[in-house]
Formats: structure tokens, sequence, C-alpha cells
């Protein structure tokens, strides 16, 4: 049987940049290299296109756009092409020619927050009628905007939390908006942009004068921004995976204490719980809202979902389309609770892809 050809994306225009970068460098080095015939595609910050062709200790370090082999590559959106074109130079004076298609059956897309989980990669891949890993675009826009994320849910029957919508357009008469936010949301507050990675332009506000400072650094990030209010409670997340006919969802794992937030994509501490010490009703319920938060976002695959049990009851604090795969992270450790190694991880993600 001929090797499946996977273009593995990772790097991007964002600021989880480097969180790309560690899941790439596990993933890669997990695939099999008797079913996979791997192309590493990586975009560096500046959003610029590169096939990587060198050690994958490179991703790592951060030293792979220094690499001499690198050129730069594109994904065609034309389906006769069906895969990636290198530009290997700038003309054919010399009777070469300067560009070289490599025929792609599945994209596997790495790219963390910004550009890489809000649905411009999944249009590009299904422009071009390649496979891709993951959900569509629509699902993955609903995912990454937080305003689409709590209408959804809310319309749904699921729990989230309180929270005010404002736009860029907005900023000059943000005071006018503070009794509006204040009657609705207590302090403390969680100001953020709307579509970026969870901690990326975020802060919490306790004062009317944070949360000013906080609405204008969110605003810097996005264009769109969320204020929620601040749930206490317990942080729990599963995985669900699987097909809208047949769903499955993991344990439930438990992130206790504060460092462990900072690196969710790397996770070693103790303070994970996998399978977390909650009531069987508890765990009954997550599964079933997770369930229901998968469809309702039409997400397709896989996604994390991510809950804070509080006195008042669950909520669901986000869904991910795009999750981190490093080999000790949540998305992994919780999928080996189900019975898959990290290998059979990779190889049932990128099987879902000829799904899309």
């Amino acid at each position: 049987m001929a090797k499946k050809r996977v273009a593995v994306l990772f790097g991007g225009a964002s600021k989880d940049y480097d969180v790309s970068l560690r899941s790439a460098y596990s993933a890669l080095c997990g695939l099999s290299k008797a079913k996979y015939d791997v192309i590493p595609v990586g975009i560096t910050r500046a959003g610029r296109w590169l096939y990587f062709p060198g050690n994958y200790s490179a991703i790592a370090s951060r030293e792979w756009e220094a690499d001499s082999d690198c050129c730069s590559a594109v994904l065609s959106p034309d389906p006769l092409h069906g895969g990636l074109i290198k530009l290997m130079g700038d003309d054919d004076s010399q009777g070469v020619n300067p560009y070289s298609l490599q025929r792609i059956d599945t994209v596997f897309s790495l790219l963390h927050g910004k550009y890489g989980e809000c649905g411009q990669i999944q249009a590009l891949c299904k422009l071009s009628g390649i496979g891709y890993v993951g959900s569509d675009f629509s699902a993955a826009n609903a995912c990454s905007d937080e305003m689409l994320t709590h209408l959804i849910l809310d319309k749904a029957g699921i729990k989230t939390a309180k929270y005010y919508y404002m736009e860029r357009v907005d900023i000059d008469g943000v005071e006018e908006k503070f009794g509006d936010i204040e009657a609705g949301i207590s302090y403390p507050m969680y100001v953020k942009a709307a579509s970026c990675s969870t901690s990326i332009g975020a802060n919490a506000a306790r004062t009317r004068e944070e949360l000013k400072a906080g609405i204008k650094i969110a605003f810097s990030h996005h264009h769109k921004i969320i204020i929620e209010e601040q749930l206490n409670g317990r942080e729990l997340e599963c995985i669900v995976w699987g097909s809208v006919y047949a769903l499955n969802v993991s344990a439930v794992a438990e992130i206790k204490g504060g460092e462990e937030k900072k690196s969710k994509y790397v996770l070693k501490s103790p303070g994970l719980s996998i399978p977390a010490d909650i009531d069987e009703s508890v765990a009954k319920e997550i599964e079933g809202a997770a369930k229901t938060a998968f469809l309702a976002l039409g997400c397709k695959n896989f996604a994390r979902v991510c809950f804070k049990l509080t006195e008042n009851g669950l909520y669901c604090r986000k869904v991910g389309n795009v999750t981190g795969l490093t080999e000790n992270g949540i998305f992994a450790l919780l999928m080996k609770e189900s019975g898959y190694s990290y290998p059979e991880l990779l190889d049932m993600v990128i099987d879902s892809a000829k799904e899309n």
C-alpha cells in the first residue's frame, strides 16, 4: 500500500507560534515513517510559507527558518493541482523549472491561535480539494469566535459565563458602557480578545480602571473583545471524538493550581488529575454537555471541551477544534486513558481527514 502523503503545517503569524512548534515537533517525531510520506511546511511569524526538509530538532530549537534547504511553498487552491507548489528559484533561464508540484493526500494543521484555528486554513484546504484534519471552516470559526460560541451554546441550553461583547468601533465611547457592563457582570471580570488563544490579550479586572486598561489591551489583539464574569471553581476538560452518529467522550481531566494553566500543551505536573475525582453524576453531565456542544458548534473528528464546575453548577468555558498534540499534553493523556497510544492517536486524527 502506498504511503499517505501528509503535509504538516506549523508555526504561523500568531502569538501561539511557540505552542505550534512544540506540537509539530512532537507529532512529526511520532508519525510512522512506514505509513506516511511527511511534508513539513512551516509558516514564519511574518506569514511566509516555507517547505522545510531539515532535521525536526531545528523546529524544537526554533532554528528551522535558517535551514538553507528551505524554499518558498504555497498550498494551491486549485483542485487540479491537489497539493503544494514549491518555488525553487526566480526564473528558468538555466533551463531549470523553478516550480515543482508536491501532491498531498492530507493537510495536518498544527497552527494554533489566530489564523490557525479560525477557519482560513480549513477553507483553503476545502478549495484545494485536499483532506484535512479537524473541523470545517464554519465550526472552526464558531469555536474560535467566542461571541459565536456563547450564542450557539446558550441556544443549545449549555450554561456559559455572563458576558459583554464589544467591537473596536466602540472604543471611543467605552466609558459610557461601564454602567451597562457593571450592571450585568460583577467584579472581578475577565477581559480578552474574542478570537485568539484564551491567554492572548487576556487580563483580570477588579476595578473600573483595570477594566479600562484590559479593554485597551484586548483591542490591540483583535477587533472584537469579550468581557466575562470570572468563574471560580474546578477546571475540568474532556475530549470528544468520532462521527455525528458515533460520538465518544474521554475520561475527564482536572487541572489544579496556577502554573499548569500556563502550559496546558505540555503537562507533566502532579496538578493534572486523570481521571478527575468527581461524582459519577457530574461525569455524566459533562459527557452530555460535551456531546451537545460538539454537535451544536458543528465540530467534526475531535474537539477539546473545557468546563468550570462552580457552586452554581457546570459551565462550558471553551471548545477547541485545534488542540495541542504534544505527547505529554492533555489531549494525548486523555486519549491514552481511552486506550490510544500516542502513535495510534496520530493515526486516528489523520485517518479522520478522509471525512472532510
